[in-house]
């Protein structure tokens, strides 16, 4: 794993840790965390395989950019889809 991906890998185990801890306490929105919480453990999978970062569809690879604002992105078109609501900042 590069060390990118290293920094991620922590991030999402931290997170699963949280979520797991969150489970038991908050049953209005378990279905939410649990739907969360199978993107991490699928995303950590990856991590884990030397698959992360391929879209799921093409095998293409996903842009570094989208997978540290969203390392649980699975494809391209979900790229496509969050390409929409993002831009680059004018002034640098």
């Amino acid at each position: 794993m590069v060390a990118n991906q290293q920094k991620l890998y922590s991030e999402l185990r931290m997170i699963r840790n949280e979520l797991l801890e969150s489970l038991n306490k908050n049953s209005s929105i378990k279905p939410l965390i649990e739907d969360e919480l199978r993107d991490i453990e699928e995303t950590l999978g990856k991590m884990e395989s030397g698959t992360f970062g391929f879209c799921e569809s093409s095998g293409e690879m996903i842009p570094d950019d989208y997978l540290s604002i969203v390392p649980t992105i699975k494809s391209i078109d979900d790229v496509n889809e969050i390409s929409k609501y993002y831009c680059k900042p004018i002034y640098h």
